[in-house]
């Protein structure tokens, strides 16, 4: 018989497909998050209810995923969805053979690991047809997470994240779905597991010895899973020990863990399933049991580059001295390392990590720390380059005749521990000084919800800078936080004080809430790109075809004011390949680069590098872009998105058609018209009408593209654009050509395809 509370919860997800809305006040996931709270029994009780909401929402998701839909899909051919690998790790040094799972995964002959010292050979297919391949790490690469993609008839695909680990590995065995059939399990052993089918629940018993601290972690959302895990620890006569769903939901540990010492020796209980009774090869996850170190945070939490910083680390199983600071009930212990970081340019403007990186944080810069042990390692912790003097926080400073006095520039890592805590800092300004305020939380993986007010001297409030609303990739790539920016000119000569506190401070608070504060006297204005394929709500891949174009859409983070054009190329492009360079506009911040594959262009895979380039207070700013992915698909909803460690762009046979729009290079004064002809060259079957039009990404502030038809018997159109609108600068866009290709598959699929970039300069009226 079907469990009713996971038909409720499963009805109710079935209406965002895996979404998990953080923060929704309407539609399926904004039910379940108000229905985290309650128990199973109440659950049930209140279903009526729960699901009525869900079915009054229906029509205006159903109606928002149709206007979504027509908005924001990007149509194109066929790629590859790698969307499940398993097993999803590996242990360095070793061979493990893994299955693939996915859409359009047609003939897949090769994986593609963003590390050379991971490779993998084909292996036959089976009777079911899923892909295997024999993976081998090499005894030297780094423990952490890497992308892994597939590659076949149809291009590569989008990365999944294939974890690379120095402890044993393990593979769950069913049935065991009972604690009668769970699956043994020795300490210090990572198992890879699945929740399949829908209602599965996974079963593990392990030893355990008395005074043992055992750390339970079960990886999943941070490694691409749609599994939302939810965990319950038994003793062997059944006595239920611990339960956890969420690490931290607010600090993006969305993943659960178990923290114990072991009462007694003898074998203990885990029972694993998806908090919503969900299920498929799509639930994968990582269940590490061990007694390992952990790293819950660092003090400070950066290192100044060229010199050697003491971090210290504070967390569990570290083998360090005892600090009397708790996290949820359970002690932490605190361990110094010396680090040092090297003062390399590249590396200073680079973020090198082994570990999920959200949206929020890809602007930020650094590097990461671990902590080693002889029986394996700890988890990473991201320590930022300091660019200024690395403060502590010097308590007590919970009042305005307490702040802390701080030269500028200084950067202060700081805590909001205990609960109701307060921290005052003061600093002197001249009149007209210019000050960036900046204190990060969400973007170091703190739970921290900064709030912050500016006042003067006789504590008159003269500013209460807001949530960082900076979302440069809008549904794709959600880059807004809970963290707080801010350009603050004095209005007078004078000492200016901070009042900082977690905005939920009456009732949280702990070591864990970590924030760092940074003060910049008018800091050089900088930025930093993201490249992303060209679909906004789906898994998506960079493929161009011979003979035709290809979308790179590039977001901008414009960091301390920056404001100045930024010119964009690629390089490392396959044979045949082009990129003509773009220049994003003055404050623009999306951009795109196209791709052009010549009819002879060589078939294959090659990493791209995009540079962008910005002259800032005479300096010339070069930047390499970072690289970003949906990681399920979305409607209405901000997609569940990541950084990926490379960017790819396959060349596969046949364009179904391409558009040459000219003249590419052109000058028009304010308010004069531009004049454009684009060319259409279709493939011998593709004989239908293509509509030229261009929207979001593509075009500068203010330009609209006119819906023009270019018949089925036609090879031209002619464009007439407007200038009015478009402020004065010099800016690249595109056209779109979306027209119905024949296909094997289906009797049409609708493809957008872009034309070359093209560039206006638009001078003042007049202008000489």
């Amino acid at each position: 018989m079907t469990n009713p509370l996971a038909w409720i919860f499963r009805v109710l997800a079935g209406h965002v497909s895996g979404m998990r809305g953080r923060s929704s006040a309407c539609g399926a996931y904004g039910v379940l998050d108000r229905a985290r709270g309650m128990s199973a029994t109440a659950m049930l009780r209140n279903s009526s209810g729960v699901l009525a909401e869900a079915m009054l929402d229906q029509p205006k998701l159903v109606l928002l995923f149709m206007m979504a839909l027509a908005a924001t899909t990007h149509a194109q051919l066929p790629v590859p969805q790698l969307k499940s690998i398993f097993p999803v790790g590996a242990k360095l040094g070793t061979t493990t053979d893994i299955e693939l799972g996915g859409s359009n995964l047609d003939e897949t002959t090769r994986l593609y690991f963003s590390d050379p010292g991971i490779s993998a050979q084909s292996l036959p297919e089976e009777k079911s047809n899923i892909k295997r391949f024999r993976v081998v790490v090499d005894g030297g690469v780094r423990v952490g997470d890497y992308d892994v993609r597939s590659i076949g008839k149809l291009g590569i695909s989008n990365p999944r994240t294939f974890v690379v680990s120095d402890s044993d590995q393990t593979t769950e065995r069913e049935p065991n779905n009972q604690n009668t059939d769970a699956t043994r399990v020795a300490l210090n052993v990572t198992v890879n597991g699945r929740i399949s089918p829908a209602e599965d629940v996974d079963w593990f018993v392990f030893p355990a010895k008395q005074g043992q601290r055992v750390l339970i972690e079960c990886r999943a959302w941070r490694i691409d899973s749609r599994l939302d895990g939810f965990m319950w620890l038994y003793n062997s006569q059944n006595k239920q020990l611990a339960v956890s769903q969420d690490e931290d939901i607010r600090n993006e540990k969305r993943d659960p863990m178990i923290d114990f010492d072991v009462p007694a020796d003898g074998d203990y209980f885990l029972k694993l399933t998806d908090f919503t009774y969900n299920g498929s090869d799509e639930y994968f996850y990582r269940l590490s049991i061990t007694t390992l170190p952990y790293i819950d945070f660092i003090l400070p939490s950066a290192a100044k580059p060229g010199s050697d910083s003491a971090i210290s680390l504070f967390g569990r199983n570290l083998s360090g001295e005892k600090t009397g600071l708790v996290v949820n009930g359970r002690p932490l212990e605190k361990l110094v390392q010396q680090i040092t970081v090297p003062e390399n340019p590249d590396v200073l403007t680079s973020l090198r990590v082994h570990d999920l990186i959200r949206p929020p944080a890809s602007r930020l810069d650094g590097t990461e720390i671990r902590v080693k042990s002889d029986t394996g390692g700890s988890n990473d912790k991201l320590l930022l380059f300091s660019r200024s003097l690395e403060v502590a926080e010097q308590e007590p400073n919970d009042q305005t005749n307490q702040a802390q006095r701080l030269s500028i520039p200084c950067s202060v890592t700081g805590q909001f521990s205990p609960a109701k805590d307060l921290d005052y800092y003061v600093f002197n300004a001249k009149k007209d000084e210019k000050i960036s305020i900046e204190v990060l939380a969400e973007r170091i993986g703190s739970p921290a919800d900064p709030d912050m007010e500016i006042l003067k001297a006789d504590g008159q409030v003269i500013a209460n800078p807001q949530d960082d609303g900076d979302n440069i990739g809008q549904i794709r790539f959600t880059s807004n936080s809970r963290d707080l920016i801010h350009r603050f000119t004095a209005p007078a000569d004078g000492d200016y004080t901070l009042r900082l506190e977690h905005l939920f401070r009456q009732a949280q608070g702990g070591p864990q809430y970590v924030y760092r504060l940074e003060l910049r006297r008018d800091p050089t204005p900088d930025f930093r790109l993201i490249c992303q394929p060209a679909d906004e709500i789906k898994i998506d891949s960079h493929v161009v075809y011979q003979g035709g174009r290809q979308r790179l859409d590039i977001l901008v983070w414009r960091l301390y004011g920056h404001d100045e054009p930024i010119s964009v190329e690629a390089f490392n492009l396959p044979v045949g390949v082009t990129a003509e360079p773009i220049v994003i506009g003055r404050g623009v911040k999306w951009g795109t680069l196209v791709v052009t594959a010549k009819a002879d262009a060589t078939i294959g895979e090659s990493e791209l590098q995009i540079v962008g380039t910005s002259e800032v207070r005479k300096e010339k700013l070069i930047r390499k872009a970072r690289g970003g992915v949906i990681v399920w698909d979305t409607v209405n909803t901000p997609a569940i998105s990541r950084m990926t460690r490379s960017i790819m762009l396959a060349v596969r046979e046949g364009a179904p058609f391409a558009l040459t729009a000219f003249p590419a290079q052109l000058t028009v004064q304010k308010g004069d018209a531009i004049t454009l002809t684009v060319s259409v060259k279709r493939r011998e079957d593709m004989s239908n009408a293509i509509q030229l039009n261009g929207a979001g990404y593509q075009l500068p502030p203010g330009m609209e593209i006119p819906l023009t038809n270019v018949g089925a018997d036609q090879t031209e159109a002619t464009l007439v654009l407007k200038t009015d609108k478009i402020p004065v600068g010099t800016f690249s866009f595109l056209i779109n050509g979306d027209g119905q290709v024949p296909s094997t598959k289906d009797k049409n699929i609708r493809c957008v395809y872009p034309s070359n970039t093209v560039t206006v300069t638009i001078e003042p009226k007049n202008a000489k």
